[in-house]
């Protein structure tokens, strides 16, 4: 007989199961999204807006967690590279293929996460993880460059969605000395509330000049 898991147990993996399900619905929403917003706007407002929402939370959650100087300028700097970067080219991505692409493609983050990681010397590589990696490689260089039978896909797309893809896994592998420090949260809110005033400097002439009784909620 199993044992009977308790209930944080359960409120994980219910909590794993949302991130996932929400996560999948992110491609087809910014898909959408992108058709009435302009790629660089809709990041601005994206993350100027999950950035100050981070931040109240952690001030609730966490009302004693602070930065030293060092800490400040490494997450601002993974705040524009992770997360400016790459949801910059994300969104440029799936605004120019199909969502079907950017989720299959995106999904080979963790690849290249593991293969800086190694670089680095932060990962011990198997064979198993080499052969892994090299397939994941060989797969979406195939995908990307023969395309996914759709007539919503663009190379220039898929290329925009790989460049996301590869700084996502280089700001998982970055981010570990931060978390040897600072609580997950902390680490998720920081790079995200400092990323937002550049998203919104880049993206200034998209903001003003957008017409904002053009943008609804739905079809």
């Amino acid at each position: 007989m199993t044992e009977p898991r308790d209930g944080a147990a359960i409120l994980t993996e219910i909590s794993l199961i949302l991130a996932a399900v929400f996560w999948g619905l992110n491609f087809a929403a910014t898909k959408y999204a992108a058709d009435y917003i302009p790629p660089l706007a809709l990041v601005a407002l994206r993350f100027t807006g999950g950035g100050l929402l981070l931040f109240i939370v952690l001030r609730l959650l966490e009302p004693g967690s602070k930065l030293s100087r060092n800490d400040l300028i490494s997450m601002a700097a993974l705040g524009c590279f992770g997360v400016a970067t790459a949801q910059t080219g994300f969104t440029f991505g799936v605004s120019l293929t199909s969502a079907a692409s950017t989720g299959l493609i995106f999904a080979t983050a963790p690849v290249w996460g593991l293969l800086l990681g190694a670089v680095l010397g932060l990962e011990r590589p198997t064979r198993r993880g080499v052969l892994g990696l090299t397939l994941s490689v060989v797969g979406v260089a195939i995908f990307v460059f023969e395309g996914f039978g759709s007539g919503d896909d663009s190379l220039l797309g898929d290329l925009f969605v790989l460049v996301a893809a590869v700084c996502v896994g280089a700001y998982a592998v970055l981010s570990m000395p931060l978390l040897e420090r600072h609580t997950p949260l902390a680490v998720a809110t920081y790079p995200v509330l400092f990323s937002a005033p550049f998203l919104v400097v880049l993206s200034s002439p998209y903001l003003t000049s957008l017409g904002w009784g053009s943008v609804g909620t739905g079809p």
